[in-house]
């Protein structure tokens, strides 16, 4: 009627049973329980209607070994009419909110009985997922390593819980094949965020075995952990998929840092959790070259190289490489031209990514010995002043970014400070730093949070 309008769907239906159409009819559905509320949509029935079969029904039955077919067998990919408009140079509100409202629920329809862990983060990557689902999903393989780390398998040897990587590394693989950038940044993020509050009661629970202060166990209701995940029903969104853009989160990097040195040890204080376990991106990142996903990649090696120590090896070697060429460059100007010479055939070779060619006369004037001087100035102070595995340590390397105009040896040695391939180039090493301090940044407002609940209950 004009007064009502024309109330609520009764069913949904598509014309043909290609993968394509069903899996529109699924994302269809998750719009409509976005739009109208899942009560109001509980038992929509889901049809294909066609002249010569009639009426099929897609029933519970067949939508569970749809959802087997999409995690193990189907190349994922995206909403077609959506992917052009939601890439990391490319934004349109109205595209990303439709793909907001389009992602699965994995905690609706008996999702997580009907497939594995494994399963669902390959769905969650290659189709889309709501961050609360798959947050659930990572904070319950987290307790599953938990309660199994430390024990011995048939062997004698000690087990080390790693299914929280694995589960990760399943998931990057599906964004990478269907090229999503938002989901691989979502993966990213929730991981990170997961893997600071298991760090967190690892250490309280090694605290209470060693005799430490009387402290909580750590464990949280699921109001507070979403609240603290930072998917509260009740809060201003700001999950993964709707952060603000990365270097909004520089600035907040800056801030956090300075407040960390600023502070001193005491019963409120809760050290800045480290970066997450490494995650083995070396095999995705050769198999893409879209910017985003690069810069996720990217990101996820940056995090990988302050956990495991290699940057800050790389970066004393980096500062030896650098000063040595300063000095062959001081006493010969025949040094420089081989140097620019060696630049430029690179660069025809396309074995590094540079947004313009080395200028000559850079080489031969004094200027690429200034900048390098400076460069390796930097890199010092950076090594002198920093923590490597703190946000410090990114607004450091995230500044010596910013400065660079036409770079090719500072350039290089980046990339292998960072391990970074030579794909990469000014634009993506920012877009990696950015997004790993955005990483490390909500981490810390994680745990934070978390810190600020446990402080609750021990009063």
């Amino acid at each position: 009627s004009l007064e009502y309008g024309i109330g609520l769907p009764a069913a949904l239906f598509i014309r043909t049973a290609c993968y394509g159409s069903l899996i529109s009819l699924l994302r269809t559905r998750a719009r409509c329980n976005a739009t109208f509320g899942k009560d109001y949509m509980k038992g929509l029935p889901l049809l294909m209607i066609t002249p010569e079969l009639g009426v099929r029904v897609l029933t519970d039955a067949l939508q569970k070994r749809l959802l087997q077919t999409m995690s193990r067998d189907l190349n994922p990919f995206q909403n077609a009419l959506l992917a052009h408009k939601t890439t990391v140079d490319n934004s349109s509100e109205a595209h990303m909110q439709q793909k907001l409202e389009e992602l699965l629920d994995l905690d609706s329809d008996d999702i997580r009985n009907t497939l594995t862990a494994e399963e669902c983060a390959r769905l969650a990557g290659g189709f889309g997922a709501t961050d609360d689902s798959v947050a659930h999903l990572l904070m319950d393989v987290l307790r599953e390593d938990l309660r199994h780390d430390g024990e011995t398998n048939d062997d004698g040897d000690e087990e080390d819980g790693h299914g929280l990587q694995d589960i990760v590394n399943d998931g990057l693989e599906s964004a990478v094949r269907s090229g999503d950038y938002n989901t691989s940044r979502q993966l990213l993020i929730l991981y990170t965020l997961v893997a600071s509050k298991g760090h967190k009661e690892s250490t309280m629970h090694a605290e209470e075995d060693n005799g430490g202060a009387n402290m909580s166990s750590g464990k949280i209701s699921n109001g507070e952990e979403a609240k603290a995940l930072g998917i509260g029903e009740d809060m201003e969104p700001m999950t993964p998929l709707n952060t603000p853009s990365e270097p909004s989160h520089m600035q907040r990097a800056d801030e956090l840092a300075t407040k960390n040195s600023e502070s001193t040890l005491s019963k409120d204080h809760f050290p800045p959790p480290p970066p997450p376990p490494p995650l083995d991106t070396d095999r995705l990142r050769s198999a893409t070259n879209s910017d985003g996903l690069l810069s996720v990649l990217g990101a996820a090696q940056v995090l990988k190289s302050m956990q495991d120590g290699g940057a800050k090896k790389r970066v004393e070697e980096a500062v030896l490489a650098i000063e040595e060429w300063v000095e062959k460059g001081e006493q010969s100007v025949a040094f420089r031209l081989a140097s620019w010479r060696d630049q430029r055939a690179a660069q025809g070779d396309l074995k590094i990514a540079m947004e313009h060619d080395s200028n000559f006369m850079t080489f031969i004037s004094n200027k690429a010995i200034a900048n390098r001087k400076k460069f390796a100035s930097q890199l010092r102070d950076a090594v002198s002043a920093t923590d490597f595995e703190s946000l410090r340590f990114l607004q450091s390397l995230h500044a010596l970014v910013a400065s660079m105009h036409s770079p090719c040896l500072r350039l290089e040695l980046l990339q292998y400070i960072l391990g970074l391939d030579n794909r990469y180039s000014v634009a993506h090493v920012a877009r990696s730093i950015e997004l790993a301090a955005t990483c490390m940044s909500i981490s810390e407002q994680e745990s934070n949070s978390l810190g600020m609940i446990e402080g609750g209950e021990e009063s």
